[in-house]
């Protein structure tokens, strides 16, 4: 049996029915790839998890919403002045379950809201287990009465959750 080539037309033995057959299985492949090199990364603890939200200001703020779930899936999605879309990438449970554990040390706190002055873009930091929600805080970059743990928690779940990654910073 003579090797088989490409059918470039002037071989009489190829016939052109191969040739596409040969070619449509590598364009199901391809895409069968392609799609699932898509499919975003599914969390089976949706409802146990730690979240910032970052809010918007009345400038050029930086909007978008970073969901770190208790099996490591983080969810990220861009709402303004950022990349506008959701995107998927995995950690270890651990940093999330450490995470969920500082976060719900922040004390509460209270201030008076004429010593708040700020227009900068506030967050809002919420940890739920189980779907009942344990500690939500929202500091202001304004008030001087914020603890330090509240603003450093902000910072933990961006670092740990790759926040310069989807937002590329």
């Amino acid at each position: 049996m003579p090797p088989r080539v490409l059918d470039d037309g002037s071989n009489p033995h190829v016939k052109s029915t191969d040739l596409r057959r040969a070619l449509g299985n590598q364009k199901h492949i391809a895409f069968a790839l392609v799609f699932a090199a898509c499919v975003p990364p599914h969390t089976k603890t949706a409802d146990t998890f730690v979240r910032i939200e970052h809010t918007g200001c009345l400038g050029w703020c930086q909007v978008y919403t970073l969901t770190l779930y208790a099996d490591g899936a983080v969810q990220y999605q861009g709402s303004a002045n950022v990349p506008t879309e959701t995107r998927w990438t995995t950690i270890a449970p651990a940093e999330v379950a450490r995470l969920m554990d500082l976060a719900e040390r922040v004390p509460q706190w209270r201030c008076d809201p004429a010593r708040i002055t700020t227009d900068q873009p506030g967050s809002v930091n919420t940890v739920s287990r189980n779907g009942h929600i344990t500690q939500r805080i929202a500091p202001n970059p304004g008030d001087p009465c914020t603890p330090d743990a509240a603003r450093e928690l902000q910072v933990h779940i961006d670092v740990v959750g790759h926040a310069s990654y989807f937002i590329g910073n």
